[in-house]
């Protein structure tokens, strides 16, 4: 990407959505990840951020909601 385009792009105004909604599979797929980068972090023995890691996945398990 060129330069110009990069800072044209870095001014654009972001908006976020009040609400994301994942397929059951994605949210399998997010949890899976958070517990796989928790291990992780955990043999390299970094704690703080697999406490944090370890954070994110209840988050994200704890919103989850059946439709």
């Amino acid at each position: 990407m060129k330069e110009a385009e990069r800072q044209r792009l870095e001014q654009v105004p972001v908006r976020f959505a009040s609400v994301l909604v994942f397929s059951k599979r994605e949210a399998f797929e997010l949890c899976e990840a958070c517990a796989e980068a928790e291990r992780a972090l955990l043999r390299s023995g970094r704690a703080a951020e697999a406490a944090r890691m370890a954070a994110l996945f209840e988050l994200a398990e704890g919103r989850m909601v059946s439709r």
